[in-house]
């Protein structure tokens, strides 16, 4: 084995260990503490691990935790368009309604077509680390309803692709790691609309990131930071706050794709319709019709999909 790669499955090693180590912490805080937090105060799991929605992140803490009090989560959400089966599970450990930390792994499938258009009739998958930490710098989303400033939090997501040397490589993506950067604002308006409770979540994220990182990181048209905006909105549709429908946004940046290969696979922004069911401080199911814009297919001349589209299921228990 050479040094370049005893040096990885070390450093994978380590990373590994980082997220079990975290996830015992979960579950050994989980058996200490217990969440004085209300209901859906938590936020859910976005598909990168941190709280929020399922694409974007929100300024809220993981968990049912008070400021003393330790809280946290555990999810598996899958996400399901044509050519495409993404499955991403992790946990996140709230301290204090104050910082979080998180770790999720994701796993990208692609059925046999998506690189039929190059000979190629195999069915990859592309694996992936996302290691997270937010920090609530001011605010409160809940209980400051005298005031219409947001909790605010600042947030990275240091994420790792464990397949880089295939196809982001060959796509050109020029690295196999990054970090986001990002800012979000979240406000909950009691009684906002027709009596019924109101999220609004905006976030700013720093990225170079290919379809999240699981395409690498920059590209030949870009290598740069760009300045991405996601938001969410959130209708309660009942006094308990059990029921949450709404909508997401996310940009992405567009690093030039595919030019290696004479082509470019672009990056839309993604897009979901959501429904929540929050029935306990336990447990959180959350289901999505989403949109994700074009993806790889060497099927066709320019290599773009028409906009792939699915469902998202998610199931996560908190503490």
């Amino acid at each position: 084995m050479s040094g370049v790669a005893l040096r990885r499955k070390k450093l994978n090693s380590a990373l590994l260990s980082c997220g079990l180590a975290l996830g015992l912490c979960v579950s050994g805080a989980s058996a200490a503490h217990a969440g004085g937090r209300l209901l859906a105060t938590g936020g859910a799991t976005q598909i990168e691990g941190s709280a929020g929605g399922g694409i974007v992140p929100w300024a809220l803490i993981s968990g049912y935790g008070t400021e003393d009090e330790i809280g946290g989560s555990a999810f598996l959400t899958n996400v399901r368009v044509p050519n495409y089966d993404l499955v991403s599970t992790g946990a996140a450990i709230g301290l204090y309604d104050r910082v979080e930390l998180s770790y999720a792994r994701q796993r990208l499938s692609l059925d046999n077509t998506v690189l039929s258009g190059l000979g190629l009739n195999i069915s990859p998958a592309i694996r992936q680390d996302v290691f997270g930490a937010k920090v609530k710098l001011f605010g409160d989303a809940i209980y400051a309803q005298d005031s219409l400033l947001p909790q605010v939090a600042f947030g990275i997501q240091y994420k790792r692709n464990l397949d880089y040397s295939f196809i982001p490589k060959v796509l050109g993506a020029r690295h196999d790691s990054g970090t986001d950067f990002y800012l979000a604002a979240t406000k909950v308006f009691l009684g906002g609309l027709a009596g019924r409770n109101v999220l609004l979540n905006g976030t700013v994220r720093m990225t170079k990131a290919n379809q999240m990182g699981l395409l690498g990181f920059g590209g030949p048209g870009n290598d740069s930071y760009k300045a991405r905006f996601e938001g969410s909105v959130g209708v309660f549709l009942d006094p308990a706050n059990t029921w949450l429908v709404g909508a997401e946004y996310r940009q992405n940046p567009d690093n030039g794709l595919g030019a290696p290969l004479g082509v470019h696979t672009k990056q839309d922004a993604y897009k979901d319709a959501y429904i929540a069911y929050i029935p306990n401080k336990r447990f959180a199911l959350v289901a999505a019709y989403a949109d994700l814009g074009a993806l790889p297919d060497t099927t066709r001349p320019d290599a773009n999909s028409t906009s792939k589209r699915g469902v998202y299921v998610s199931g996560q228990f908190s503490f």
